[in-house]
């Protein structure tokens, strides 16, 4: 049987070399490098990721986190790299729980920017005119997850 790292791992390497290639501008206006060190291995990661940008802080909406385990990671502050657009700066990321009111700021941001994502994250539909709803919220709590990457000062 085929798992889905087996398919996305080498696409994800190939992505990778592209955002750090002079051709990073073919990907790098939504998709970043997030490169860290396992908290619990040790050892060094590297991942393309889409983003949204506040100011100078990274936000990365996940789909379907329970299928993906890098955002662990950051459950607690934790260390890492980013190359946007060519540019590399030095970061801590943490998870922003659903109980954070941050963590629906970031949703719908991403979602007034990108609704279709909504399909990705337990097929919510979601209206600019009338935002998230209480059950929308919900299915966001339960089928999505936020990190957000702060800069080194």
């Amino acid at each position: 049987m085929v798992m889905l790292n087996d398919i996305f791992t080498p696409a994800n390497r190939l992505v990778v070399s592209l955002l750090r290639s002079r051709a990073h501008g073919l990907a790098s206006r939504g998709l970043m490098v997030l490169s860290w060190e396992g908290r619990s291995s040790g050892r060094p990661f590297a991942i393309p990721v889409g983003y949204q940008r506040d100011d100078e802080t990274f936000i990365v909406l996940l789909s379907k986190p329970s299928e993906k385990n890098w955002w662990r990671n950051f459950r607690q502050p934790w260390p890492a790299e980013l190359l946007v657009r060519g540019e590399e700066c030095s970061v801590t990321g943490v998870l922003v729980a659903p109980g954070d009111p941050a963590f629906f700021d970031h949703c719908e941001r991403t979602l007034k920017k990108l609704p279709w994502m909504g399909s990705q994250l337990g097929g919510v539909k979601y209206d600019r005119q009338l935002g998230l709803s209480e059950d929308q919220r919900g299915v966001l709590a339960a089928h999505a997850a936020v990190v957000r990457f702060d800069p080194v000062v």
